[in-house]
């Protein structure tokens, strides 16, 4: 089996990452400078605090969720590699430890790896390009491991 390399590249992910830090970095100054007011000062410092601490995590989400050079899901004869969105590392999983492939939510947008030791790896479709980058993953991996049928 020749690799197979399917990249992650969360572009609409990142963008509304990036409208909502500026959204939050708006709702900041505007609570900051209603502290500054005369009036509600402890409750408007809190709100800027919570908001500023939410748009610090958008931006720390939308800087891990970049593309990267061998960011995403490596297909090949001794099995799966899944690059992990935040911490960086790579995730190798032979053939043989997978158990089955399923879709799962009420769009199949979550791709499930279950494992013999019953452990479950998750890949979610917002983390590809598009909808059918995703559908190529999920056929090439249902095709090598395929779902259970529960007949009786």
């Amino acid at each position: 089996m020749e690799p197979r390399f399917f990249a992650f590249d969360p572009r609409p992910t990142r963008r509304a990452l990036f409208v909502g830090a500026c959204a939050l970095a708006i709702l900041s100054a505007w609570a900051l400078a209603d502290a500054r007011a005369v009036g509600n000062t402890p409750l408007s410092v809190v709100r800027a605090g919570f908001t500023g601490g939410l748009m610090l995590a958008f931006v720390f989400a939308w800087h891990r969720l970049r593309p990267r050079p061998g960011w995403g899901v490596t297909l090949n004869a001794r099995g799966v590699q899944v690059a992990r969105p935040f911490t960086g590392s790579q995730l190798q999983l032979s053939w043989g430890q997978i158990d089955s492939v399923r879709r799962l939510g009420g769009k199949g947008d979550v791709l499930g790896l279950f494992l013999d030791e019953g452990g479950r790896v998750l890949v979610t479709r917002h983390l590809f390009p598009s909808r059918a980058a995703y559908g190529e993953l999920a056929s090439a991996l249902e095709e090598r491991k395929p779902a259970p049928r529960y007949d009786a």
